[in-house]
C-alpha cells in the first residue's frame, strides 16, 4: 500500500467520481490513477467503486469505510511531514547558534 495510491482513491472520491478531474489535480495520467486505485483494491481484497465498464458509477460500502481511512491516513501523513519541518527547522536554529557564539573568542573584551 502506497501514499500515492491512497491519494488516487480520495482525489477520485473528492472529484464526483471523476477519473479524469482527478488525475489532472494529482499531475498524473487518468490510466495512471485507474491502475493504482485496481492495484489497491487487489492489495485489500475490496472494491472501493462499483463500476459500469470503464465508468466509475458509485462507491461501494466497503469502500465508503476505506475512502475515510485513507483521508485519515493522508492527514496524518501530512501531520507527520509538518512535524519532521518543525523539528529540523528548530534543529538548524539549535545548531546555527551553537556554530557561532555571541562574542568570538579572539575579540578582545571591551573596556
Amino acid at each position: 500500500m502506497k501514499l500515492q495510491q491512497l491519494r488516487c482513491l480520495t482525489e477520485v472520491a473528492r472529484r464526483g467520481l471523476n477519473v479524469s478531474e482527478a488525475a489532472e489535480a494529482l499531475h498524473t495520467s487518468q490510466p495512471g490513477v485507474s491502475k493504482q486505485i485496481r492495484a489497491l483494491e487487489d492489495e485489500l481484497g475490496v472494491q472501493v467503486f462499483v463500476r459500469h465498464g470503464k465508468r466509475l458509477v458509485a462507491v461501494t460500502e466497503p469502500g465508503k469505510a476505506v475512502i475515510g481511512i485513507a483521508e485519515r491516513i493522508l492527514s496524518e501523513a501530512q501531520n507527520l511531514r509538518r512535524a519532521g519541518e518543525e523539528y529540523a527547522n528548530d534543529q538548524l536554529g539549535r545548531s546555527a547558534s551553537r556554530c557561532w557564539p555571541a562574542r568570538p573568542t579572539w575579540v578582545s573584551q571591551p573596556k
